[in-house]
């Protein structure tokens, strides 16, 4: 295998000569530049990476660190994250913690030793001090981690709002509203706060859940059968859409029609709740947004640009769908 050495004595120039080609650092004359990358091809010599990134004191690598990106919302937005990184000929080091401590601080440790140019973060298991001690340029999503560590998330105060009219425009009875998130650190549990206070507002029972995060995607359906036989009286669920969607099959699996007499609002919009039967309603954040906001962010922090406080995407909206009445069915019923 040809080496810079070998690449060097072809073109005939000296060693220094070939990385200033490589790395586009200072003048090199056009007859320089033809004869290294001529004696690159006869040579097919593969320049070593890394050796090129150290020399340029940049790894351009990205480190993601995420629960579990097999769920469908980190499935999606690690996709938009990784496409706008190549865009900057990034690449991605994705982590998964399965919302451990110690996962996620071994990730942390392995980040600092392969030199990666900053962290996006979307879990947060580890103190505050831990993050501020590793002088490495970080972003968060959805999680309030450190002063000096951006978060960046969609209002889910207004998304909150949304799925609360669209339940109380059901004319819900009793809802099952099940929260998925990191409790007081993540601001995507105003959402929860929101459609709990709205509904007791109009009178309509809203039952408490919180979601078991050591649950198997595999198992999703079973935890959500017994929510079913814990919680009989429910005739309408709000959460994650994988977790609505899992409750849709329930509710049609034990013949309850829907939305005559079960409803369901969905949060997120990933493919999860565009593939749903019925189709399901919705809300849903700016996946793509977030993901190059994150992205753009970060790297505005790693070329030096300091960046704190709270990002709040706005573009949020409710998809209606089959799971929740027709506008004219429910005025209608009040008929």
């Amino acid at each position: 295998m040809a080496n810079i050495k070998d690449v060097a004595e072809r073109a005939g120039v000296s060693v220094t000569t070939v990385s200033r080609v490589l790395n586009n650092k200072g003048y090199i004359s056009q007859d320089t530049y033809d004869s290294v990358y001529r004696a690159i091809e006869q040579l097919d010599y593969v320049p070593n990476q890394i050796a090129r990134n150290l020399f340029k004191q940049k790894s351009y690598y990205i480190s993601l660190i995420v629960p579990d990106s097999s769920n469908p919302f980190w499935a999606e937005i690690t996709k938009y994250i990784e496409l706008k990184l190549y865009k900057y000929n990034y690449k991605l080091f994705l982590c998964n913690t399965n919302d451990t401590e110690d996962k996620e601080r071994e990730y942390i440790k392995m980040m600092r030793q392969n030199m990666v140019d900053g962290i996006i973060l979307g879990t947060h298991m580890l103190n505050q001090e831990e993050y501020q001690n590793l002088e490495l340029p970080i972003v968060s999503l959805d999680l309030h981690i450190a002063d000096q560590i951006p978060t960046i998330y969609s209002n889910h105060q207004k998304g909150g709002m949304l799925a609360a009219e669209e339940l109380v425009r059901s004319q819900c009875q009793c809802v099952l509203n099940i929260t998925a998130v990191l409790g007081e650190k993540s601001p995507s549990i105003e959402r929860h706060r929101i459609v709990s206070r709205v509904l007791k507002e109009h009178g309509i029972r809203c039952i408490e859940h919180i979601w078991d995060a050591n649950v198997k995607l595999e198992d999703y359906y079973l935890e959500v059968e017994r929510l079913f036989d814990l919680y009989p009286e429910i005739d309408a669920v709000f959460s994650e859409d994988f977790i609505v969607m899992n409750a849709i099959k329930c509710a049609n699996e034990r013949g309850k029609k829907i939305p005559q007499e079960f409803k369901a609002v969905g949060y997120d919009g990933t493919i999860m709740a565009k593939i749903s039967y019925p189709s399901m309603t919705y809300v849903a954040q700016p996946i793509k947004k977030l993901a190059d906001n994150l992205v753009e962010v970060l790297l505005k922090k790693i070329k030096g640009v300091e960046i704190t406080g709270d990002i709040i995407l706005e573009d949020i909206k409710l998809v209606r769908g089959n799971t929740t009445p027709k506008q004219d069915e429910v005025i209608e019923s009040n008929d």
